[in-house]
């Protein structure tokens, strides 16, 4: 099962100093998608003015990982010591409910860009003795030749091939793909997926999808798509089954599967 989140459907806010977009809206009861996508729970796109910031609560213990597109950004987190990040880094930290994050755009003439991705942490095990969260922060620069045409893999639970180490068995990929590329990402058993288009057009299936536009993969083997344009994805192979109860929410909501299809 294929399901797609059309940019216009994203909870949008716009203030003088910010926009923001969040694909999953935590706040809205009627969002079918309210709780995420699996232990995916957020996915916001950000787009802060010169000179401003903006705070991030969030409700449970979560893994954040922090995407510079464009601009510069002073990240304000947990931990004692705030990070300076610069386009192309990826940061990552671990958050709890009783912490806030804080990013600033350090900039005085250029509007910062960013992407703000949270995963659950994985379950502890039950009979063994509670551990405090780490709140660990690690940068790291994944340049656009290293994501070039390739699934490059940025976060994973060990932390594989120089990735971001997490605390959940997900892995997270970023590409760069010219008009043309066509990309295949196998899916394990048990296995979901959630696409993101940061910029550009892919075609997945006989659909078309858009910068802002996202689709979830529920019971399939693979995620298959070809670039109609020079674009960049964001791509998480996440762990764990959607419930079914929601698959059959998403399947009844006309307004999920009004898609764009490719003409013949």
């Amino acid at each position: 099962m294929i399901t797609v989140r059309k940019s216009e459907e994203r909870n949008h806010t716009e203030k003088k100093e910010q926009k923001s977009w969040m694909t999953f809206d935590s706040e809205n009861k009627a969002d079918v998608l309210q709780k995420g996508f699996g232990v995916l729970k957020i996915l916001n796109e950000e787009i802060l003015s010169p000179g401003s910031g903006f705070i991030l609560h969030t409700k449970q213990n979560l893994i954040i990982i922090t995407y510079v597109l464009d601009g510069v950004v002073i990240y304000k987190g947990p931990l004692a010591e705030p990070d300076f990040m610069e386009a192309k880094d990826f940061h990552q930290v671990n958050v709890s409910p009783d912490t806030k994050q804080y990013a600033f755009n350090v900039s005085q003439s250029e509007d910062a860009h960013i992407f703000q991705c949270g995963f659950a942490i994985k379950e502890p095990d039950s009979s063994a003795p509670a551990i405090p969260l780490k709140e660990v922060g690690i940068k790291k620069l994944f340049t656009h030749a290293e994501r070039q045409g390739v699934l490059r893999l940025i976060a994973s639970l060990d932390g594989k091939d120089a990735s971001l180490p997490i605390d959940q068995d997900v892995q997270m990929y970023s590409t760069y793909i010219h008009k043309g590329n066509h990309v295949i990402h196998e899916l394990g058993a048990g296995r979901t997926s959630w696409l993101h288009v940061v910029k550009g057009q892919i075609r997945l299936n006989n659909l078309y999808l858009q910068t802002g536009d996202g689709a979830g993969f529920s019971d399939e083997r693979s995620v298959s798509f070809t670039a109609e344009k020079p674009s960049e994805i964001l791509l998480f192979d996440l762990c764990g089954k959607i419930p079914e109860e929601l698959k059959t929410i998403l399947t009844s909501k006309s307004k999920i599967a009004d898609l764009v299809e490719v003409p013949a």
